[in-house]
C-alpha cells in the first residue's frame, strides 16, 4: 500500500477513493483558542482566514521538519500524524518537538506578525494521544480529503482545548519515552470533557 497516501513512510500520491490504511499513529492536534470571537468579530472571516492561512503554514512546516504530515486542516484546528513504525518513543519525541516549537512560533513568530498587521494575537491549545488510525479518502465523487479516523483522533480534539500548553492522554503518558535527565513533567489535569488527562509541563522550554 505504500503507493496510497500522502503520509509518512509513503510516496507522495494520492490515496485513490475507498482505499485505507489503518495503523499505529501518534496524532497530535493545533487548535486556535476562541476562534469564535475572532470571526464574530469586525470583518471575522477574512481576519480569521488571514490568521489560519499564516498559521496552518507554520504548523504544517514544523510537523514536517519533525517528519510528520499534516493532514486535515479545519478552519481553526490541525491534525498531525507521526507513523509509529516500531519505534514509539521515537514518535513521541517527534509530536513533542513539534508541540514546542509550534508553541514558541505562537509567541515569537506569529503574534509579532499579526500585532503589526493589526490582526489578533492568537493562544493554541495542542493535544496528543496514540492509537491504532484509518487513514483514508474521504468525500463526495472527486472532491475528497485524506482523513484520519480513530478513538486517539477523536481524544486530541478533546485534549487541544487549553490555553498555550500541551494535554496527553493517560494511555499516552503511560508509553511515553523516559531519558535521563528528561525535561518533561506530567500534571494530572482533564481533558474538556472533564476525562483524566495529563497537561505536560515542559522544563526545557522555561
Amino acid at each position: 500500500m505504500g503507493e496510497e497516501a500522502e503520509i509518512p513512510g509513503f510516496e507522495t500520491k494520492p490515496m485513490p477513493f475507498g482505499k485505507f490504511i489503518n495503523k499505529e499513529f501518534v496524532v497530535m492536534m493545533t487548535d486556535i483558542r476562541k476562534s469564535s470571537e475572532i470571526i464574530a468579530g469586525l470583518n471575522g472571516e477574512e481576519v480569521m482566514f488571514k490568521i489560519f492561512y499564516a498559521y496552518s503554514g507554520v504548523v504544517a512546516n514544523i510537523v514536517d521538519k519533525n517528519f510528520g504530515t499534516s493532514t486535515e486542516f479545519l478552519g481553526d484546528g490541525i491534525i498531525n500524524l507521526f507513523e509509529v513504525d516500531y519505534n514509539l518513543d521515537e514518535s513521541f519525541r517527534r509530536s513533542m518537538c513539534s508541540a514546542r516549537d509550534i508553541l514558541f512560533a505562537r509567541k515569537n513568530i506569529l503574534n509579532p506578525i499579526f500585532l503589526a498587521n493589526n490582526l489578533p494575537q492568537i493562544d493554541i491549545g495542542i493535544g496528543i494521544d496514540h492509537g491504532l488510525t484509518i487513514v483514508t479518502r474521504f468525500g463526495h465523487k472527486t472532491d475528497n480529503d485524506l482523513k484520519a479516523f480513530g478513538k486517539c483522533v477523536y481524544n486530541v480534539t478533546k485534549l487541544s482545548k487549553g490555553i498555550n500548553n500541551i494535554m496527553t492522554s493517560e494511555s499516552a503518558q503511560i508509553n511515553w519515552p523516559v531519558g535521563e535527565g528528561g525535561q518533561i513533567n506530567f500534571l494530572p489535569s482533564n481533558d474538556s470533557e472533564g476525562n483524566f488527562a495529563y497537561q505536560i509541563y515542559d522544563r526545557a522550554a522555561d
